[in-house]
């Protein structure tokens, strides 16, 4: 029962990840805010402007608070990653990429999971910090 409701949630997660890389590859940002947007209502109970807002300190509060499932915690980090790339040299976009690596580091640390695609979009993030604020 418990594996079927995880099995679920995560075909859930997947369709709406991938309707949102449809949408972002179709440049439709208009779409892809929209979807974002339900997403993270319907599966986190937050607003993306919300969301995208909070310190990262906040970011990581809420996080413990929530306890998020591994697959959720995947899922936003995927959803912020697509929605800010490709990435852009400011305020806004740093503090979105510390919530990225903030999520991975949670992911390896608490859920002993790694994935080769997250430690790409790590190895990206880290290319691009170096590239633009070092």
């Amino acid at each position: 029962m418990q594996k079927d409701f995880i099995l679920r949630e995560i075909e859930k997660i997947v369709y709406s990840i991938s309707k949102l890389a449809g949408f972002k590859n179709a440049a439709n940002p208009e779409a892809f805010i929209q979807h974002a947007d339900q997403m993270l209502q319907d599966e986190y109970d937050l607003k993306l402007n919300d969301l995208l807002e909070l310190s990262i300190e906040d970011f990581d509060i809420l996080l413990n608070e929530r306890n998020y499932s591994p697959e959720k915690l995947d899922a936003l980090a995927q959803l912020l990653y697509m929605y800010y790339e490709p990435f852009a040299a400011n305020d806004e976009t740093l503090a979105a990429l510390q919530k990225i690596i903030s999520i991975f580091n949670r992911l390896e640390k608490n859920h002993n999971r790694a994935s080769f695609e997250n430690i790409n979009k790590r190895n990206a993030i880290y290319q691009f910090l170096q590239n633009n604020y070092e």
